[in-house]
């Protein structure tokens, strides 16, 4: 099985990575295997790597862009929004706008901004790096949606709510009696996303049906994401760039449940296609050997004396020229016939220096006839013109 995705989900302590990484092998749509292990197991050769952060290092931000603000100025301008909202300074911090940022940014309006530290990312992806392993995409574990959506994460215990909706992502507080201030959880259209240990506990608190994500699937789930962190010090060139997004195209036309009927309706053209072309080819290798037959019938049946049919068409002319000849005719490639043909070649202001016919041959020189060579008079007539040496030699052309 070809692993086209290696998922690989973040620590939120950067110090936990040198004891292992939990990550998922995928295809972009679901879970192929699961496991944990040191950087330096991890294949190499595993497609395309995408790092997930946890949704424990990433601040979400609402900023009001204004007008022009698009382009090179963007950073800038973000600094400058940012910088008494922060509790760092923005050079210290890993801003990432929302996907759609420059067109909010030209014409002005609110986006959305994710804010992480750049110190604790380099630290997280260092044993990453040193065991040869290229992180093409970092996404976030949890980002905004335009439906809410409830996640419920970890054991009865020790267990972590998170609110997305369309302006960021909310941490719930373990207190469920404090989630009534929460007019999103009330909201019909809300999702409620459960680990398998949280399910039956979430029904209960919620009365609503909670749908069964483990973590792997929401790490696969994650690499879906539209928002990617691989900006700045962590951007890749556009050739990098343009083959990420081929590789997912291709892992959702493949892979993705939505696009099974037009995989099916391709294939099954693909199938009607070469049926048709070999019915085609099969009928034409059909006709043109009905074809031969009817010339071999014919040749034989008109000179009886012909016993070996290799080109009927060329054998039979052969057998005209002679039947020709016998009678006192001149024939395509007598003298005459081949003067006549050589007049309506040569340029009106050349002349032939030497003429020569011998075995239905006819050589001319000291007049240039290269133009002449594909002239339809000379296919019509069954006639060759070829230069040999400084001359030109008008013939017949080859016969078996």
């Amino acid at each position: 099985m070809t692993l086209l995705m290696l998922i690989i989900a973040l620590p939120h302590t950067a110090s936990a990575a040198t004891s292992g990484y939990a990550h998922v092998h995928s295809d972009g749509q679901s879970v192929l295997r699961s496991a944990a292990g040191a950087a330096t197991t991890l294949s190499a050769h595993a497609g395309e790597v995408v790092a997930v952060i946890p949704y424990s290092r990433l601040a979400w931000l609402t900023v009001h862009l204004p007008p022009g603000s698009h382009g090179p100025r963007l950073a800038a301008v973000l600094h400058g929004l940012l910088e008494d909202r922060l509790l760092d300074e923005p050079q210290l911090l890993h801003i990432v706008p929302g996907p759609d940022v420059q067109t909010t940014a030209r014409a002005g309006g609110t986006a959305t901004v994710a804010v992480c530290d750049k110190l604790w990312l380099r630290e997280a992806l260092a044993p990453l790096q040193a065991a040869g392993l290229t992180v093409q995409r970092l996404v976030p574990e949890l980002s905004p949606s335009d439906t809410p959506v409830l996640q419920v994460m970890g054991e009865p215990e020790q267990s972590h709510s998170v609110l997305t909706h369309a302006h960021g992502v909310t941490p719930l507080s373990p207190n469920t009696a404090q989630w009534s201030a929460f007019a999103l959880l009330q909201d019909p259209q809300l999702q409620v996303q459960a680990e398998p240990a949280m399910v039956a506990r979430v029904q209960s608190l919620l009365q609503r049906e909670a749908m069964l994500q483990s973590a792997a699937q929401r790490w696969v789930q994650a690499s879906q994401s539209a928002w990617d962190f691989a900006q700045g010090e962590w951007a890749q060139g556009r050739t990098q760039r343009m083959q990420r997004l081929l590789l997912a195209g291709w892992q959702t036309w493949r892979h993705a449940p939505a696009w099974r009927p037009v995989r099916w309706g391709v294939i099954m053209l693909l199938v009607v296609q070469v049926l048709g072309l070999n019915a085609l080819a099969w009928r034409a290798q059909h006709d043109m050997s009905d074809q031969k037959k009817t010339l071999t019938t014919v040749l034989t049946r008109t000179f009886p004396q012909v016993r070996w049919v290799v080109d009927a068409p060329k054998q039979m002319q052969r057998e005209l020229e002679l039947l020709q000849r016998n009678a006192g005719r001149p024939s395509r490639t007598d003298l005459e016939p081949l003067l006549a043909t050589l007049a309506g070649l040569m340029p009106a202001d050349q002349a032939p220096t030497q003429l020569h016919f011998a075995d239905h041959s006819l050589r001319v020189q000291g007049v240039n006839l290269g133009q002449a060579t594909q002239h339809p008079s000379l296919k019509a007539q069954g006639l060759q013109l070829r230069q040999e040496g400084d001359g030109w030699l008008l013939q017949a052309e080859a016969t078996p």
